[in-house]
């Protein structure tokens, strides 16, 4: 069972990318304690770091103020801040673990990257919890429900536990999702085919049924949503309406295209809504 969330983790380096990522945080926490990491580059004493003290303490003095201005905001918000030296990538991943929620901004290195922090994070070593990327642009869009990827597999299991409790905790009603496509080689005029189209979505759509009942088996009341396409076109576009779209992670290893699986790195390349990763520990 995932356990439940016990403390938020926001990554801080003074963009609004990272103020996205800050007031999201605070205004979904609720009792769950948030803690803002500013990360510095380099060490204390390095060149690196005394070069860039005076844009770093500015940085810093921003995030007091957004503090400030949060806790105004949501009273009762347990929000800490941390300053730390090194890298974004392992000093939030530090924090990673069962119940804990890493949140940071969408903010890419280059045009195009696939190596984006939050692509990082959630392909880290299988400590397991939760990334969540959050878009820079939400605005005032009106969003509702949480919304959850599934394709059968012990991870998005995982991922539909983690969806079911937030969307208790938050008062959202709870969606699951499965996409699938009919194999290329199908297509063809023949009517062996069209049998053979119909056979498989009723086999898709009995992967849906079981996961909509073991989200209800967690004592969650979700919706089941069947759709022809890629998972991760099919999820993008529906994250364009829902509060959070919540996605398993695949497995542990070196290389994060490959600890995440191909649908969870397209959905983050292409956040539509609050996306979380759900990673399960090794």
């Amino acid at each position: 069972m995932i356990p439940m969330l016990k403390r938020i983790v926001v990554g801080w380096d003074g963009t609004p990318a990272a103020e996205s990522a800050l007031r999201w945080a605070a205004a979904r926490a609720g009792e769950v304690p948030v803690v803002v990491v500013h990360v510095l580059p380099g060490s204390a004493t390095s060149s690196e770091y005394l070069r860039a003290g005076g844009e770093l303490s500015a940085e810093r003095v921003r995030l007091m103020d957004a503090a400030d201005e949060l806790r105004s905001q949501h009273p009762g918000l347990h929000l800490t801040t941390s300053t730390v030296h090194g890298t974004a990538v392992n000093e939030l991943g530090a924090y990673a673990g069962p119940g804990v929620l890493i949140v940071v901004g969408d903010a890419r290195h280059g045009r195009g990257s696939r190596w984006t922090l939050g692509v990082r994070l959630a392909g880290r070593d299988g400590r397991g919890g939760a990334v969540a990327v959050i878009p820079a642009d939400l605005g005032d869009a009106t969003r509702s429900g949480v919304v959850v990827g599934t394709d059968g597999s012990a991870a998005s299991m995982a991922a539909i536990e983690f969806a079911a409790q937030e969307a208790e905790r938050l008062g959202e009603e709870l969606e699951i999702v499965h996409a699938w496509l009919v194999p290329a080689a199908w297509e063809s005029a023949y009517d062996e085919a069209t049998s053979d189209q119909r056979l498989l979505e009723e086999m898709h759509r009995d992967l849906l049924d079981e996961s909509v009942e073991y989200a209800r088996g967690l004592g969650a009341r979700p919706t089941g949503r069947l759709e022809q396409g890629s998972a991760a076109d099919v999820l993008a576009a529906i994250g364009t309406r829902a509060s959070v779209l919540v996605v398993g992670g695949h497995g542990a290893g070196a290389v994060a295209r490959f600890l995440l699986g191909s649908v969870s790195h397209s959905v983050l390349l292409t956040v539509t809504a609050p996306t979380i990763v759900v990673r399960t520990a090794s």
